[in-house]
């Protein structure tokens, strides 16, 4: 893996969610339009952010919501 790739990677979350200024946005997608490896990684998380909204809108069951909340409790001590 190159030090672009690195670089990418590193911030393919950020570039997906829209979160990095217009020059490393630019400069990530150059990087992926000439990476074909990085660009299937982009669009592997992309399409599984797309999933993961789509299940966050159907309701969890209270149960669940109640176990979630003490486990993350129980990691943040």
């Amino acid at each position: 893996m190159t030090h672009n790739c690195q670089d990418a990677q590193g911030q393919l979350y950020q570039y997906i969610d829209s979160e990095l200024d217009e020059t490393t946005a630019s400069r990530i997608r150059g990087h992926l339009d000439d990476c074909s490896g990085c660009m299937d990684s982009f669009e592997f998380e992309r399409r599984l952010k797309v999933v993961i909204r789509r299940c966050l809108t159907e309701d969890m069951p209270e149960s669940l919501e109640a176990k979630v909340k003490e486990l993350i409790r129980h990691e943040t001590l």
